[in-house]
């Protein structure tokens, strides 16, 4: 059964349901726009529906994830639920590193045990890059591009935040007998 939006399907927990669940939750939220080489961060207050960009986390290599950076930021943020980003084209199709977010996803819930919500990310990274650029400039943005990635993962939750139920998210469960279901 395929997820509204072509998002990941929710084996247990409707997508409405789950982002019912998750709207009702006052509590820091952390996102995440993943990259092969570097993670945009982001963090959010949901019942201020507001979010701010972090920091990039900056993988070792092609899709090597900095665990130890990421478990620092859920230490210090201690986020009550994970929001990342899922690639989808116009048509609704995925992007060929939808494969490498699904798993991204399936790790920061096995690792932190927090619930994790995919969100449409059409758009964010262009977005991104004119309120970055607006705010420091091209000459800084070419510099340190990891702020293009902050801030993608700042509209992406809050995106999350402002969607409507009809535009859900899905909520992410990896349980070892549901491993025919794809995330």
């Amino acid at each position: 059964m395929e997820a509204p939006l072509g998002l990941p399907p929710a084996p247990i927990t409707t997508a409405a349901q789950a982002l019912t669940t998750a709207r009702a939750q006052t509590g820091t939220w952390l996102a995440f726009d993943y990259g092969a080489w570097r993670t945009g961060v982001a963090v959010g207050e949901r019942l201020l529906e507001s979010a701010r960009p972090l920091r990039s986390v900056q993988n070792q290599n092609a899709h090597q994830t900095d665990w130890a950076g990421i478990a620092e930021l859920i230490s210090e943020w201690q986020p009550i639920g994970l929001v990342l980003g899922w690639p989808l084209l116009d048509s609704g199709e995925t992007y060929p590193v939808a494969a490498f977010i699904r798993r991204f996803g399936q790790r920061l819930h096995g690792r932190f045990n927090l619930p994790v919500y995919f969100v449409d990310e059409r758009l964010s990274s262009a977005q991104a890059h004119t309120r970055v650029t607006a705010q420091h400039g091209h000459v800084k943005v070419s510099k340190q591009p990891g702020l293009i990635d902050a801030m993608a993962a700042a509209i992406i939750l809050e995106t999350f935040f402002s969607q409507n139920q009809a535009e859900c998210s899905a909520q992410v469960h990896t349980h070892a007998h549901q491993a025919s279901t794809p995330l």
